[in-house]
């Protein structure tokens, strides 16, 4: 398994090359990070030099974030969407093969409108995706605490696993979250159920000591820090042939306060001691 770090973390207002030489001070071979800053060096030099940012610090690019606007009004959605082969171009000129997005878990809307319009725009970007050899992963948002509109929307494993069919583009999967797979009421015995290739990417944080139905979505903490089998979880994907990026994202008040190089180097500790735990 590939640690990764992500930017919520360390806080998104850590400067992007700050946040690169902080991963690659801490020895993280990869991150889980936006396409766009990339594609802006792209723009204004070239593709590699987008490239070199990362080669020059030992560093990968294991996922990006799907940047479209997919949950707003349809021009927004065009105009982001007409954006997206230049972003993906450039994601496999760099050897990146995976996007992921999260859904938010209710809706003010009629819930039937509200999925179709999200099934079909989630398939043209999985579409534009697929032609560039990247496969597209699709996380839920498992708290209780989060369902605070008018209808409850997808915010389970199986309910994600529908998403997915209903697309029917064979480069979507599982974006699978630690906190999410908890806090959801999930098992050991679902991720058993899955097969490796439906995993895109997975997210590993943990959680505080209290009920699962009282967690608080950006309330987390690093890995091995909370009440989270992760040894469970860890051992499970293994045993079903996972064995890829594991991207370390903890919304925390504290960590973000610290310097940049400081937080990776704690959260790698962090999750290089939960992996070592839990190899198989």
């Amino acid at each position: 398994m590939i640690p990764a770090l992500n930017p919520v973390t360390t806080g998104k207002h850590v400067p992007f090359l700050d946040f690169l030489d902080a991963a690659a001070t801490a020895q993280f071979p990869a991150i889980d990070y936006p396409i766009v800053p990339f594609s802006q060096v792209a723009d204004e030099q070239s593709q590699d030099a987008a490239k070199e940012l990362l080669l020059s610090r030992q560093l990968v690019l294991g996922s990006f974030g799907l940047p479209v606007e997919f949950r707003k009004d349809e021009n927004t959605f065009l105009s982001d969407l007409k954006e997206l082969p230049k972003h993906a171009a450039l994601a496999k000129h760099m050897g990146v093969t995976r996007c992921c997005t999260w859904l938010f878990p209710a809706t003010d809307e009629p819930v039937a409108e509200y999925t179709c319009r999200f099934v079909r725009r989630l398939r043209e970007c999985a579409k534009i995706l697929g032609a560039y050899g990247i496969r597209f992963g699709i996380e839920w948002v498992g708290p209780k605490t989060s369902r605070t509109l008018k209808h409850d929307f997808i915010h389970t494993l199986p309910g994600t696993l529908d998403l997915i069919d209903a697309i029917g583009e064979t480069n979507v999967g599982l974006l699978f979250d630690s906190f999410h797979w908890f806090t959801s009421h999930a098992t050991k015995g679902d991720i058993l159920s899955l097969k490796a290739d439906q995993i895109v990417l997975v997210h590993i944080n943990d959680a505080p000591d209290k009920p699962k139905d009282q967690q608080i979505d950006n309330e987390r903490l690093l890995p091995g820090e909370g009440i989270i089998d992760l040894k469970v979880m860890l051992t499970s994907l293994q045993q079903i042939g996972y064995d890829s990026f594991i991207s370390v994202e903890t919304f925390s008040k504290e960590l973000p306060l610290l310097p940049p190089v400081e937080v990776a180097l704690k959260t790698k500790s962090a999750v290089d001691r939960v992996i070592a735990a839990s190899i198989l």
